[in-house]
């Protein structure tokens, strides 16, 4: 009777420790593969919650037919398990909109390796329009947000001598990305698209 409380236990508390150990592992490296093992995370709790439901019900048979044990106590127990399963999937919920939100993410990093003062910098399109306002030479600013819809994603910004406009590129609703804008020296501005796992 305890050896089925105590399965019913661990089915409850395994899926859950292994999966918010996986996206914890995952916000620090983006390593793709945990994307996989986060998968197999959730089918695998899928079959330990069932497994442990029906531990937790042989249980309940066992232990409502033993008179040493509390009506109280059998349901308190039955309670703390049963609330261990739900969490789970309260849990795999809430780390599944957070990887859609941090994966839809666009970010840009704008930075100022010119000897002059970046005045207005914008970075619009796709529904979005961010003011990074001003950047001091060798500063960066960073703007992150959600593409609202497809478009082209441009770069804005002026100095004392100069007007920079320059496209980033195509932006498509849903998808996020990473780019590094670099205004340099010499008055250029180099645009440098990264893989967001970088």
């Amino acid at each position: 009777m305890g050896r089925a409380y105590r399965i019913a236990l661990i089915c409850g508390a395994c899926p859950l420790t292994f999966g918010v150990a996986i996206f914890l592992l995952w916000l620090l490296t983006r390593w793709q593969w945990l994307m996989t093992a986060g998968v197999y995370t959730i089918c695998g709790g899928l079959v330990a919650i069932v497994a442990g439901v029906v531990a937790l019900a042989f249980f309940y048979e066992a232990a409502s037919q033993t008179p040493t044990i509390s009506r109280r106590r059998l349901c308190l127990s039955v309670a703390v398990c049963a609330s261990l399963f739900l969490s789970n999937f309260l849990v795999a919920g809430g780390i599944i909109a957070a990887v859609i939100a941090i994966e839809t993410c666009y970010t840009v990093v704008v930075h100022n390796s010119s000897t002059e003062r970046l005045e207005d910098v914008r970075v619009f399109g796709g529904g979005c329009d961010e003011w990074l306002g001003a950047i001091p030479p060798g500063g960066t600013a960073r703007a992150s947000f959600w593409v609202q819809h497809d478009g082209v994603l441009r770069f804005r910004a002026r100095s004392a001598a100069k007007t920079y406009s320059e496209t980033i590129g195509y932006v498509t609703n849903g998808m996020g990305g990473h780019t590094i804008v670099t205004v340099n020296r010499e008055g250029t501005v180099s645009i440098i698209h990264r893989d967001s796992t970088e």
